[in-house]
């Protein structure tokens, strides 16, 4: 739930600002911006909720911080890559493929009733976990990845 409180409201005061500054059309710039936001938010969070996050992987995945700690990084790199104009179209291309790649964690996680992120609650938080990754994945495309 917190991811989509963190996108929605820095989109909504950066499409404001944007709207103040005389520059009212600007909502791709403002939903890049708040992707930004939102994958700096969470790759900081690998950092410090790594414990949480490695129970949200298999006991039987080798490096598992690692693995944390390398999402961890990749997030803030993409998210940084979402504020430079020319690199948002990779940064969305690349994001894609990564809210793609974690799915299966979140899964495992809901299954495993992982407490962490929501997933507590069983599979049935996959219902709300599901339809967010794929409001995810179409904020990316049309913010970033599509050709206006």
């Amino acid at each position: 739930m917190i991811v989509l409180v963190v996108l929605l409201s820095v989109f909504i005061v950066t499409w404001g600002l944007l709207a103040i500054a005389q520059r009212p059309h600007q909502i791709r710039t403002a939903g890049c911006i708040a992707f930004a936001a939102l994958f700096i938010f969470t790759g900081i969070s690998h950092f410090a909720l790594a414990e949480g996050m490695v129970q949200m992987l298999p006991g039987w995945v080798p490096g598992r911080y690692s693995i944390i700690y390398i999402t961890g990084i990749m997030e803030i790199i993409l998210g940084l890559g979402f504020l430079w104009p020319s690199a948002r179209r990779m940064s969305g291309l690349l994001a894609l493929t990564f809210l793609i790649a974690v799915l299966p964690s979140n899964v495992y996680a809901a299954l495993n009733s992982v407490d962490f992120g929501g997933n507590i609650h069983g599979p049935r938080y996959l219902f709300f976990r599901v339809p967010l990754q794929l409001f995810l994945l179409w904020w990316v495309w049309f913010m970033a990845v599509r050709r206006s």
